[in-house]
């Protein structure tokens, strides 16, 4: 059974839409650049030079799951990236190469495009480095004493993702709306990519998902690197239109019908013609899908995955019901 939530009060939404839910760039595929390494394959998430997380939010919005996970996630791109800092030299900008002893193995200059990227990768370092300690000290435990269990059972996953093209819709957009290279149809779109790109998060918009024989056009699809999943936005702007909403119900039941779960493989934003929902409202919907699908996937070292509870429990339920919740959860 679904919920639909909308932001704000207004007008009760015919029952049928009552029952659907608000649970409801693009990768740098080639780098030509004549390296020791293979920069494109050395690492695939590029774009989070280009779409930075927003530590304001990263801090104050994620749950420590999340949390625990991206600063795991750090650690890893660290090791894998080459060591690389910049700085410089008779006033030419320079990144310097360090080797496991820290001292400088080679230095390249930056005014040769074919090092263009070598800086970027270097800026990629030191956004890690910040990020790093900015989520650190923000936490009071030891990201070490936890490990990633990748969960099972998500719709989309890494691979699904890489295949991806972002704006595969063949269907005219009539709107002038962009966000930076990105033709969107609608205001909420356009409000909803920013709120993605604040929180750091990786998306394409609108590309080609299959379900079982049907090509569909999510809105967003969303990728979690942490956790090598994704997920879908739906953005339904135009509730109470009759053709729109036939459209809206068939895409919902689309989903459902491939085994897709509200709230961990897709998530529905819900608006009317003359009703946004507030960009507050839109984060916190986000946020809460991204830290329901951490709390699946990360466990202290200590305990056995097989051991932990199948319930999301709350800081918000008092002790003693979640107590009884978690002996109680029965399927």
């Amino acid at each position: 059974m679904f919920v639909f939530m909308f932001g704000g009060k207004h007008k009760q939404q015919p029952v049928l839409f009552r029952i659907c839910l608000c649970l409801c760039l693009c990768f740098w595929e080639n780098i030509n650049v004549n390296l020791n390494i293979s920069t494109s394959s050395l690492y695939k998430t590029a774009n989070q030079f280009i779409i930075p997380l927003r530590d304001s939010y990263m801090i104050r919005d994620f749950s420590d799951d999340y949390k625990i996970a991206k600063l795991l996630f750090i650690e890893k791109e660290l090791k894998r990236l080459p060591n690389y800092h910049r700085g410089s030299r008779n006033n030419l900008s320079v990144v310097r190469e360090y080797g496991s002893d820290n001292v400088v193995i080679r230095t390249y200059t930056l005014n040769n495009s074919k090092n263009k990227e070598i800086g970027q990768i270097a800026d990629l370092r030191a956004h890690y480095q910040e990020l790093r300690k900015r989520l650190l000290s923000s936490l009071k435990v030891s990201p070490s004493e936890y490990h990633i269990q990748l969960s099972a059972g998500y719709y989309l996953s890494k691979d699904d993702w890489d295949k991806m093209k972002s704006q595969s819709n063949p269907k005219e957009i009539k709107s002038d709306l962009w966000f930076e290279n990105i033709h969107m149809r609608s205001r909420f779109e356009l409000n909803t990519a920013i709120i993605l790109k604040s929180l750091g998060l990786e998306f394409k918009y609108e590309p080609a998902v299959w379900f079982k024989g049907k090509c569909k056009y999510p809105d967003f699809v969303v990728y979690l690197p942490e956790f090598e999943v994704c997920f879908i936005i739906e953005c339904m702007g135009m509730i109470g239109d009759s053709g729109y909403d036939n459209e809206a119900v068939d895409k919902i039941r689309l989903f459902t019908e491939n085994k897709l779960i509200p709230y961990r493989d897709f998530l529905v934003l819900g608006g009317t013609s003359d009703f946004i929902p507030t960009k507050d409202w839109v984060l916190s919907a986000i946020v809460s899908m991204v830290n329901s699908i951490a709390s699946e996937c990360v466990f202290p070292l200590s305990k056995n995955v097989e051991e932990q509870p199948q319930v999301v429990v709350y800081n918000t339920i008092p002790a003693d019901l979640a107590s009884l919740l978690e002996k109680e959860w029965e399927f």
